[in-house]
């Protein structure tokens, strides 16, 4: 078992068993329907400067090679004020035709929430953490990475409830969470802030 899914498989039974840590890095800066619906005037005025996104299920369907025009518009104008970086838990041969088509770099193979993803993608976008926030639909991978090392993030819904087997587990997971911190009024999914 890869060290992401161990790392992922830890924080979901802590969170499940009530630890304090491990729930508060389940938890979002901020939860959206979708990229469309954040607000990237506001992030830029709150000194954001640099935007990580996670591909499948977050700006594209998963496994899906084309990147809707929609998308492709979104990207040409916050490339305007944005350094941007893709990251992903999947391989090259998925993710370097979605950048392509954007325009912009990517990091495959990744490893979220592994600090040292996170690590290289700062590096390589030579930015810092305070003016960093990671966007994702995942919250083992996306949100808790994010969180562990720092970064504000973005929890998007999921484009499709069509998974892979990595998106798959990841979501069931993600849905007995949710409803856990639902219960605790910590979180609830639809609920968007």
């Amino acid at each position: 078992m890869a060290k992401k899914h161990i790392l992922m498989l830890k924080t979901f039974v802590k969170v499940m068993l009530g630890f304090k840590k491990e729930t508060n890095l389940i938890i979002p800066n901020s939860y959206l329907p979708s990229i469309y619906q954040i607000d990237y005037n506001k992030l830029r005025k709150n000194n954001i400067d640099t935007l990580l996104f996670d591909i499948d299920n977050t700006i594209t369907k998963v496994d899906d090679l084309k990147v809707p025009k929609e998308t492709i518009n979104l990207f040409q104008d916050l490339k305007q004020n944005f350094k941007i970086l893709l990251i992903s838990n999947n391989h090259k041969e998925r993710v370097e035709p979605v950048a392509k088509q954007l325009n912009v770099k990517a990091l495959w193979d990744a490893g979220k929430p592994e600090n040292k993803v996170y690590d290289k993608a700062l590096e390589m976008l030579n930015s810092s953490k305070e003016n960093t926030v990671a966007i994702g639909d995942q919250i083992l991978s996306d949100i808790v990475g994010a969180n562990k090392y720092g970064l504000k993030s973005i929890l998007v819904d999921q484009l499709s409830k069509e998974n892979n087997i990595q998106t798959g587990m990841a979501q069931k997971l993600q849905k007995h969470m949710v409803k856990k911190l639902t219960k605790k009024n910590l979180f609830k999914k639809g609920k968007y802030y």
